[in-house]
C-alpha cells in the first residue's frame, strides 16, 4: 500500500523535539558544508531561515557525528532543515 510509504519518518530524518526544535546527527565529514569558511555557511543558514542553528563541537559518544540543533519558530525551523538538507546533499 501507499500509505506505508509516507508513514513514518525515514530513516535518519529529523525528529522534532517540543518546543519548535528540530535535531539531527550529521557525519562529521559534512559538518564543514554546513559550517563554510570561517563560519560564513552556517551564519547564512540562519540569516536565511531566521532559526537558531547550533552544532555541537563534539561527536555524540561512540559516533563519527555530531549533533545539530535547529530551533525557531516551526517555519523557521522547517525552512532552515530543508536548507540544512540541501547544503548537505551537495558536494564538497
Amino acid at each position: 500500500g501507499q500509505a506505508q510509504q509516507y508513514g513514518g519518518l525515514p530513516a535518519g530524518a529529523a525528529v522534532a523535539a517540543g518546543g519548535g526544535s528540530v535535531e539531527q546527527l550529521v557525519p562529521v565529514q559534512l559538518v564543514g558544508r554546513l559550517i563554510g569558511r570561517g563560519g560564513a555557511g552556517i551564519k547564512e543558514l540562519r540569516e536565511a531561515s531566521g532559526a537558531t542553528i547550533k552544532i555541537e563541537s563534539e561527536c555524540v559518544p561512540g559516533t563519527d557525528q555530531r549533533r545539530l540543533i535547529i530551533s525557531g519558530t516551526p517555519q523557521q525551523t522547517q525552512v532552515a532543515h530543508s536548507l540544512v538538507q540541501t547544503r548537505l546533499a551537495m558536494g564538497p
